[in-house]
């Protein structure tokens, strides 16, 4: 075997390996590079090849020096991106090259089977969500918990209308919501605008972008990010109006992208992935159907490592996203924190 550090946005190797192995969407050049885009991390990849020139396994990385600690993250600002391997042998490759740099090394998994992961601890899990898509949209609409059919009803006597959420002016309104639930619901900053300006600009010129909006009138009242990649329709960032949620948004705003999924040939809605302390949202993703799978954080740190440091800062960058996410201050304050901060959360 040998080994190269690619470049996953363009190296036709790395795509060969992510189509050839069915890789998420995580793995995809795409998102790689709006990642990149918005964030300006170095985001590699290594590859190996088989004495054929044929690429065999692989892995995305970063190794980011920035607070809170030096460590290498495979890969950051990426739900779960599994390294793709076949064997012990090429894992091996793998985390030697990860290991090589003397820093910690964290993971998401959600496919991967990791030979010797006792190796790692697990800081972290969460579940992860997918919904098979059945072959009409009657048998879909009679597979939702009689709960949604309710809600989805409603919603359309709300007179909600589901159209197309374009970038521009759509992409702005959806990402001032995002902002101010991210605040006034879990008291986080957001994600910069920059950050979905990349992902609409790189998915929509592979014709991969399938966002909605859910309005009432002229105004936005909640939206969806759908991305496709290969058969499989994400659905990556949600927001709404709090203040409208209780003409259902959101549960209109999903079986429309079960429909959506459906007319575009995918076979499965993903749903990604939920946070043990979120049992609502865990709630709301098993009522319209999704089957559950484990998403695993593991980190390994080289031998004596000091941790201590990268701690305090972490609680330093916890306690100005307390500050900033207080009621009293103005969403446009706390978007311009997250413009300026978010980088440091990978």
């Amino acid at each position: 075997m040998s080994i190269a550090i690619v470049d996953p946005v363009v190296d036709p190797g790395w795509a060969a390996l992510v189509a050839e192995r069915r890789a998420g969407l995580f793995h995809a050049p795409a998102w790689l590079g709006a990642v990149r885009d918005a964030y300006d991390l170095p985001i590699r990849a290594a590859v190996l090849s088989d004495a054929a020139g044929r690429p065999s396994a692989g892995i995305a990385f970063a190794r980011l020096e920035a607070p809170p600690a030096p460590r290498l993250l495979a890969a950051p600002f990426c739900d779960a991106c599994d390294p793709l391997f076949t064997d012990h042998a090429e894992w091996s490759e793998l985390l030697s090259l990860l290991e090589s740099d003397g820093i910690p090394v964290h993971l998401r998994c959600l496919d991967a089977e990791i030979p010797d992961e006792q190796r790692f601890t697990v800081v972290k899990r969460a579940r992860w969500h997918r919904i098979a898509l059945a072959d009409t949209s009657e048998a879909r609409w009679n597979a939702l918990d009689s709960s949604v059919r309710r809600a989805v009803a409603k919603a359309r006597r709300a007179g909600l209308a589901i159209q197309p959420l374009e970038p521009g002016a759509g992409l702005v309104a959806f990402h001032r919501l995002h902002v101010a639930l991210r605040k006034a619901k879990y008291r986080l900053l957001a994600q910069p605008l920059a950050f979905f300006e990349a992902i609409a600009r790189r998915f929509q010129a592979a014709g991969k972008w399938h966002a909605l909006g859910a309005s009432k009138g002229d105004r936005l009242v909640a939206g969806t990010v759908y991305l496709r990649w290969g058969d499989v329709l994400y659905y990556k960032f949600n927001a709404s109006s709090l203040t409208d949620l209780d003409e259902r948004p959101n549960d209109l705003l999903l079986w429309e992208g079960m429909e959506l999924a459906s007319a575009l040939g995918c076979s499965h809605l993903d749903l990604g992935p939920s946070d043990d302390d979120q049992p609502g949202l865990i709630r709301f993703k098993r009522q319209f159907g999704a089957t559950e799978r484990e998403l695993r954080f593991l980190r390994r740190d080289p031998p004596g490592w000091d941790e201590r440091p990268g701690i305090a800062t972490r609680q330093l960058l916890g306690d100005i996203t307390d500050l900033l996410t207080r009621p009293e201050v103005p969403d446009d304050i706390a978007m311009e924190a997250g413009r300026r901060l978010y980088r440091y959360f990978a």
